[in-house]
């Protein structure tokens, strides 16, 4: 009896820290965020325009979702990681148009209509999605989660734009 108390215990304890863990920005469900697999849920679905290049047809492009206070840093990480040539990047900001030092695409969009657009989750707290959605060749969202340590996760971001089709 006592192993089975003892047990509960130490479980009931990793629940708490890790409730405590989860902050505003996460998926109010855990296992939407970064799940790790393509197509998951109503997944393909067809990628709204962002820019008039992105997405384009025949090239996979990854659409960042960031807000202000992000943005440095997304921006920084980017600049020092390379996708290929074929990739196309862009970061989505909830807000006015501002400017990425390292030269990557940013459109501002303060009605947060483009992550809706991505079928982007709402985040614990509310207000606009922070993380990204990959899209294929073909112009179909193949991978979206909010992560809201984007700009420290490039490789995973990477990983699943190869994943794609």
């Amino acid at each position: 009896m006592g192993l089975w108390v003892a047990a509960a215990v130490v479980f009931g304890g990793l629940l708490v820290v890790t409730r405590a863990a989860e902050g505003p920005l996460d998926d109010t469900d855990p296992a939407w965020q970064r799940p790790g697999f393509v197509d998951a849920g109503p997944l393909p679905a067809p990628a709204p325009a962002v820019t008039e290049n992105v997405p384009a047809e025949g090239r996979p492009s990854v659409v960042f979702f960031a807000r202000p206070d992000s943005l440095g840093r997304l921006c920084h990480a980017l600049a020092s990681h390379d996708f290929g040539e074929d990739v196309d990047v862009v970061i989505v900001v909830a807000g006015s148009d501002q400017r990425c030092p390292g030269g990557t695409p940013v459109v501002g969009d303060p009605l947060t209509a483009i992550p809706r657009g991505y079928g982007m989750r709402e985040p614990r707290g509310g207000g606009a999605p922070v993380g990204y959605a990959v899209v294929d060749r073909a112009g179909w969202v193949r991978y979206r989660t909010l992560d809201t340590a984007s700009s420290e996760h490039l490789d995973e971001v990477e990983t699943m734009v190869r994943a794609t089709p």
